[in-house]
This record gives structure tokens, sequence and C-alpha cells, in this order.
């Protein structure tokens, strides 16, 4: 049995830079819900109930190139963030 290290921090709401001993990683989406590239470029999606420590995982079958796998979470999370602002804005034009 060995050490593990795994950080996540927190860079925008709903992207996470993944820390851990196998490099970094980067991922997306909300609490219980997210979307990543791991360390070593694959990519995957997880499912967790929150505060249970129960989770799921699936990788694609795929591995693809780092660089178009840090491209693929980076859209995501701009995407997401685009979204976040326009339902901000959208809620505020009512009030």
């Amino acid at each position: 049995m060995g050490w593990r290290f795994q950080r996540s921090v927190r860079i925008l709401p709903g992207l996470r830079v993944n820390l851990s001993k196998g490099g970094v990683g980067f991922s997306t989406g909300v609490r219980g819900l997210r979307a990543g590239v791991d360390s070593r470029g694959r990519k995957y999606a997880s499912a967790g109930i929150p505060g249970t420590g129960l989770s799921w995982r699936q990788y694609s079958s795929k591995k693809p190139s780092r660089a178009s796998s840090v491209a693929i979470v980076l859209l995501a999370g701009i995407l997401g963030i685009a979204a976040l602002v326009l339902l901000v804005v959208l809620a505020n034009m009512d009030a």
C-alpha cells in the first residue's frame, strides 16, 4: 500500500484544477456531476452522492492527445460560465 495525494482547486465557478501525485487534471460540472480530463489525458464522466463518499467514474474508450483534452475541458468550462452569466442577466431583467 502506498501514499496517495489528491487536491482539487476551484479556479472559476464550475471549473477545477485537480492536483495529484500523477500530475494535473481539469474538470467541470456541479457538485455530484462532473466531466474532465485526468493527469494521463483520459476523458471521464463522474457522478456521486454528495456527503456519502459513493461515486461512479466512467472513462472514454479512446485516449486523446493532452492538448486536445485540455482544450475540450477549458471550452466546456467557458461555456458553463457563459450559461451562468446569461442566467444571472436574465434573472436581473425581471427585477
